[in-house]
């Protein structure tokens, strides 16, 4: 960072610690822990717990709100909203909402690249392609018409919890919509929006092209990336963030992901020691500038690495530089010998296989793997055996791996997909410990 920049930082960090802890009380217990505005603010922030979902869920609605606000008085003014986020629904909070400060996040992360900044104005039509459980007016069990999907300047696109359960009819649709309203971005969960252009690529349809493609909502395997560039010619930027931090990092023009300082503050801590990858490791996200709801060192639940590669060529330099975003950490799986294995390996391990067009992973024991695979076109005899060669590379000569070739992927509740689960109890808070 420059200096200004750095102090500026620091000043927001500054600001939003020690408001928590004097104004929130849901931080009440934190309180004894801080070691005083005398320590340096890093040590300060180092020195406090870790917040949970489940803190949110325990102190819901008045915990996080700052004591100079009134829950009721926010809410019957129209200033703040109930708003639940999109994950499983064991993952799924209920949180105060503050449209304000989610538009100021979301513009100033778009600082963060060379496109976006110069497409995203903040009245920019949008359309957006993802569960409807996660974004939009909401399900329906019967079709909505194209006006009643549209709220502000964004469109709705999917009407459907599950992808492989549109028809043709509801691509075309989709196309329609796409082609008449004309946004110049396009924002898209990347299992929604690769499924989308498999099937118009296999219609024949000509799709409208937008100026800039968001990939948010989960994590963005490289196969979808393959597939969404084979139907879509737009610059392609990854998102990162949740309902609770706001929009915490952008991928730049060069491919790299940027901290949004304007708006937050992230302390990465890193694996153990022992598993020799000290590029891996969690972020606690703070929030600047809600004054609605206070959210201080949050686990956001994901794996990010670092980039060690030096200085962007995009010449950005504040915060934190991360080469990718790995999965979430509830999705780690490990190997029988006991090694983690991110998303991210097993999507760089398995991308590469001609043929393949999507995957999940379900961990049955310690050394029993199952793959579910999608497969493109016509069905590849020699794709599992293929899988399972590079599954075998990942997990060891003692993993017992099996596969199954299918139409579709299972989706959670929500509508996401997730890439890999453990059916037996895992303790992935051992990522940060130095000894079994």
């Amino acid at each position: 960072m420059t200096q200004s920049a750095a102090e500026l930082y620091e000043a927001w960090s500054r600001k939003s610690l020690e408001h928590a802890l004097s104004e929130v009380p849901g931080y009440a217990s934190w309180r004894a822990l801080d070691p005083g505005p005398h320590t340096p603010i890093d040590a300060r922030y180092a020195a406090l717990p870790t917040l949970t979902k489940q803190a949110l869920r325990d102190h819901f609605p008045h915990g996080f709100i700052p004591g100079n606000r009134d829950f009721d008085q926010g809410m019957a003014s129209g200033e703040i909203e109930l708003a639940q986020t999109s994950g499983s629904t064991e993952d799924r909070v209920t949180l105060i909402f503050h449209s304000p400060w989610w538009e100021a996040s979301e513009q100033a992360s778009w600082q963060l690249n060379r496109h976006a900044r110069l497409l995203a104005t903040g009245s920019h039509p949008e359309a957006v392609l993802a569960s409807p459980l996660c974004v939009g007016p909401g399900y329906a069990p019967h079709p909505q018409a194209m006006k009643t999907r549209i709220l502000g300047r964004h469109l709705y696109l999917n009407e459907k919890i599950n992808p492989a359960t549109w028809t043709s009819g509801d691509i075309r649709r989709m196309a329609d919509e796409l082609a008449s309203y004309q946004p110049v971005v396009l924002e898209a969960d990347p299992a929604y929006l690769s499924f989308f252009a498999r099937r118009a690529l296999a219609l024949n349809l000509e799709l409208y092209q937008p100026r800039l493609i968001f990939l948010t909502y989960s994590f963005p395997s490289r196969l979808y990336h393959r597939r969404i560039r084979s139907a879509f010619s737009a610059p392609i930027a990854s998102s990162y963030g949740s309902t609770e931090t706001g929009h915490v990092f952008l991928q730049c023009e060069a491919g790299r992901l940027h901290q949004n300082v304007a708006h937050c503050r992230v302390d990465f801590q890193p694996w153990a020691p022992r598993w020799n990858r000290p590029d891996h490791g969690r972020m606690l996200v703070t929030v600047f500038h809600n004054p609605w709801f206070s959210v201080l060192r949050f686990d956001i639940g994901d794996i990010a690495c670092l980039d060690t590669r030096g200085p962007c060529p995009c010449g950005r330099r504040d915060g934190l530089t991360l080469s990718s975003i790995a999965g979430r950490t509830k999705d780690v799986t490990f190997t029988p010998e006991g090694l983690p294995v991110t998303v991210d390996d097993l999507d760089d391990a398995l991308s590469g296989i001609e043929g393949l067009e999507g995957w999940q992973l379900d961990h049955l024991q310690p050394a029993a793997y199952h793959l579910r695979l999608l497969h493109e076109g016509q069905k590849n005899l020699t794709l599992p055996q293929h899988c399972r060669e590079r599954l075998a590379a990942v997990y060891g000569p003692a993993a017992v791996i099996t596969v199954e070739p299918g139409d579709a992927l299972k989706h959670e509740p929500s509508g996401k997909f997730r890439f890999a689960r453990t059916f037996f109890p895992v303790d992935h808070d051992a990522l940060w410990r130095n000894r079994p």
